[in-house]
């Protein structure tokens, strides 16, 4: 019996004959150019061969189409066998007679199949046909299993897909001075998360990820549905990214430059949200887009606020089909945000070296405090944020930047009017890779020679240099206006750091950051607020598993 994978052939016979049919009309044309009598017969002769071969390959098309029948028949009776040898209680997954199935778009070869090559399973809604109901069943598609940033599994049609990620993330902090408190030198883990994510046929995507952060909670990261018509407009539901700064939107922290966000970003960033967002690549991808309305939480998961924060992020890449330009990868944009804090919530201590959404012991000990809130002070009214960004990535080189400012507002623990204050804030980092790796944006570096030490297969990994400068500025209503003590913190931090990355293989990441926080006025290390510095200098190594 005939594979249903060897259909082909019949039409590569057809695409065979046609030509010959084309060559032969060809050669007939420029013979009766000649003029000459006997060729004249000769050419009536190949008229009736040429006759013949479109006689033929109509034949062959008939034939095609009935071979396509005999395949058509030949896979409803393996169901049919099937579902009698599954016994009665088993919904037929029997196309309707009226249906138009063509075996070239059928993922697997069924004829001479086993009878559990293809398995029914009750799929509601999915591969729905015309005239189908909920009850009936489809058949199980094969799956496809690949191993590249994380693991995949996925249809053979593209349709559906399945993949895991996992990222974790360990330092060693050595503070000095080393009397600091509550500030402590010792091992921490940022980030351990787990990604699932993938598609549910091709206009829908989703991402359900876990973290357990410094605190040492597991907790929602992310969860979210997205609606994808084209890629210059789609729609996201859930829990996400908020797309407000460069620093936040752009890339995740597993492709910073340096192990953590510059000053700005790190303590007045909108992290994530749940809320909706659109958004999109126009004009070749040159342009990005995203807006949205979003849950104005500003710790933990819960939506304790019954108000929306507006956020609207554009991304420029002028250049991008220049492939000869040197701005080719530049970046400008800028990205803006505005909403209220109705119900009260307790502000974080500003911090120097960790993102957390909570102020609890290990978040405390893991990152240099430079500004605590008074006991009794709640972040309670309007605030509002905008920030423009350049980056440029060029060979080895990265260079990213942002300035920022905005305004927030806080009630003082004895309640009798809010106050607003500003916040001004910029960063400046680059990047170079001594080992000739390029970039074209953030994201996974595969090492030209992965680092191993076995002969004939020698190689260091990639190596990158990398230097930030953050700068953060609160507006003196932090002090004035009885939100803090002038005599423990400060409003004012400049922050040099210069470092390198190590990449021993696509998967393994070690940041080496040596940090120097300057501080405006003296800041209290202990809890007394007897000991106090004007700078402080951490040595950080970040080592990060991501696949």
């Amino acid at each position: 019996m005939d594979r249903i994978g060897d259909r082909s052939r019949p039409d590569r016979r057809l695409e065979v004959l046609a030509l010959i049919g084309a060559i032969v009309l060809g050669a007939g044309s420029s013979i009766a150019r000649a003029g000459d009598a006997d060729v004249e017969a000769r050419l009536r002769a190949l008229e009736d061969a040429n006759r013949k071969l479109l006689q033929r390959y109509e034949q062959l098309l008939e034939r095609s189409a009935e071979d396509r029948k005999l395949a058509e028949d030949r896979y409803r009776d393996l169901e049919r066998r099937y579902l009698e040898l599954r016994g009665p209680g088993v919904p037929p997954a029997i196309p309707a007679a009226n249906e138009s199935r063509d075996p070239q778009t059928r993922p697997a070869e069924l004829d001479g199949a086993s009878q559990d090559d293809r398995i029914p399973i009750a799929a509601p809604g999915f591969g729905a046909r015309d005239g189908a109901t909920a009850s009936e069943t489809v058949p199980a598609l094969p799956l496809i299993a690949e191993l590249r940033d994380g693991f995949e599994l996925r249809t053979v049609d593209d349709e559906i897909s399945l993949r895991f990620h996992t990222l974790a993330q360990v330092d060693f902090k050595d503070f000095l001075p080393n009397t600091q408190s509550p500030a402590r030198s010792g091992l921490y883990i940022p980030r351990v998360r787990v990604y699932f994510e993938g598609d549910l046929t091709r206009l829908f995507d989703y991402e359900i990820s876990l973290q357990r952060s410094v605190e040492g909670v597991w907790d929602l990261l992310d969860g979210n549905i997205d609606y994808k018509p084209s890629e210059k407009f789609q729609v996201r539901f859930g829990r996400t990214l908020v797309p407000y700064s460069y620093d936040w939107y752009d890339h995740l922290e597993q492709y910073f430059i340096t192990p953590e966000r510059g000053l700005f970003p790190l303590n007045f960033g909108l992290s994530r949200a749940a809320g909706l967002l659109a958004q999109g690549w126009l004009f070749d991808r040159r342009l990005e887009y995203a807006f949205g309305g979003f849950d104005g939480r500003l710790t933990g998961v819960a939506d304790n606020n019954n108000t929306r924060d507006g956020v609207v992020y554009v991304n420029l890449r002028p250049f991008l089909l220049d492939e000869d330009s040197p701005w080719r990868y530049l970046n400008i944009g800028g990205s803006a945000f505005s909403g209220s804090q109705i119900a009260p919530q307790d502000p974080l201590p500003m911090r120097t070296s960790l993102q957390s959404s909570e102020n609890d012991e290990a978040a405390s000990s893991a990152s240099a405090v430079f500004l605590e809130f008074d006991e009794g002070v709640s972040a309670l009214g309007s605030r509002a944020a905008g920030a423009l960004h350049l980056a440029w990535y060029r060979g080895p080189f990265s260079f990213e930047s942002e300035v920022q400012a905005g305004r927030f507002q806080f009630l003082p623990h004895h309640g009798e009017r809010r106050v607003g204050v500003p916040v001004m804030g910029y960063h400046i980092a680059g990047s170079w890779f001594l080992t000739g790796e390029e970039v074209s944006e953030r994201t996974t570096v595969v090492p030209l020679r992965p680092f191993d030490l076995r002969p004939g297969s020698r190689g260091p990994g990639a190596f990158e240099v990398f230097a930030r400068f953050s700068h953060l500025l609160l507006g003196e209503q932090v002090f004035t206006g009885e939100l803090a003590d002038p005599n423990r913190w400060t409003r004012r931090v400049d922050m040099p750091e210069v470092g390198f990355n190590w990449y021993p293989n696509r998967f393994i990441k070690f940041y080496v950051d040596w940090q120097l926080p300057i501080y405006g006025s003296p800041v209290a290390t202990d809890y007394s607020g007897r000991r106090t510095t004007r700078n402080g200098n951490m040595f950080w190594i970040r080592a990060q598993v991501y696949f």
